[in-house]
């Protein structure tokens, strides 16, 4: 018969293997999720970068040939129809940029077509003159490269989304030469006021190796010399508090106003092909 001195020792000496048992396991859990992260991370980083470094390459010589042959402005309109037939052909499951932000709080995936297609279609653009910026480019870029990476070590749903951040991340950090601001970016650009802090330290290192993956091959981002920098007073940052405010009004009035386009062509134009093309049927029945 054990003693109640015994007893109780046996008891603590189970809820002692008990409590090391679990955290061993988390700790075991935590380092091998770290170890994963890190890894996939530097091999995001490693492929969007030199992905994008060949991406932001090709868009600078574009832009050096168009300067210095200026007749390619010409060639603006067939390129157009160059881009409107690719997508038209092999992009109708690419909802763009949108989609690659919708697919980090959904479901959906992100074809790997979007990855040539935005790379050609930016391209032209750029070599005949066309008015398009490198942000959403390389987000879209970089996202569906991420998407690729993430089925190809078929991860679940939700390292499949951060893997998709982490891509967009090391994109933009390897064509603007920016990793923190690339990190924080691709965090916080998905929904307003929300961070994905899971994301933070494998969207850092891609951001990290990225970067310094376009250094070493030569990408040097466009740099601006800021030659005199005013005090912090009350009167400049009353005046920054300002502009900010000017920036946010401006910015969500051309929210406002590009949703309400897509409505009015949504109303009007779809509409009207849904009628005549019902009128066709009418006719080829009749």
């Amino acid at each position: 018969m054990q003693t109640e001195k015994e007893k109780g020792l046996s008891i603590g000496s189970s809820k002692k293997k008990i409590l090391i048992k679990y955290y061993y396991e988390r700790i075991r859990r935590d380092v091998t999720n770290f170890i994963k992260w890190m890894l996939l991370a530097i091999l995001t980083g490693l492929v969007v970068g030199g992905a994008s470094s060949a991406f932001a390459a090709c868009i600078s010589a574009a832009t050096e040939y168009r300067n210095s042959h200026l007749w390619v402005f010409l060639c603006l309109p067939l390129a157009g129809i160059v881009i409107v037939f690719m997508y038209e052909r092999l992009g109708r499951q690419d909802g763009g940029t949108n989609q690659v932000l919708s697919t980090i709080k959904s479901k959906d995936n992100v074809p790997f077509i979007s990855a040539p297609l935005i790379f050609i279609s930016t391209l032209l653009t750029h070599l005949t003159g066309g008015s398009a910026g490198r942000e959403g480019a390389s987000i879209q870029f970089g996202g569906s490269i991420g998407s690729w990476l993430a089925k190809l070590v078929h991860l679940d749903e939700t390292d499949h989304h951060v893997m998709i951040m982490c891509g967009m991340s090391a994109a933009f950090a390897a064509v603007f030469g920016t990793p923190m601001a690339a990190a924080v970016f691709a965090l916080e650009v998905v929904s307003v006021g929300v961070m994905y802090y899971a994301a933070l330290m494998p969207c850092m290192i891609a951001s990290l190796v990225a970067s310094g993956f376009a250094a070493g091959m030569g990408v040097t981002p466009e740099s601006f010399h800021v030659t005199d920098i005013p005090a912090l007073t009350v009167e400049t940052g009353l005046k920054m508090g300002v502009i900010a405010l000017g920036c946010a009004v401006v910015s969500i009035m051309f929210c406002i106003a590009l949703n309400g386009a897509a409505g009015l062509y949504g109303r009007w134009f779809m509409e009207t092909d849904r009628s005549s093309n019902h009128c066709s049927q009418l006719q080829m029945e009749t």
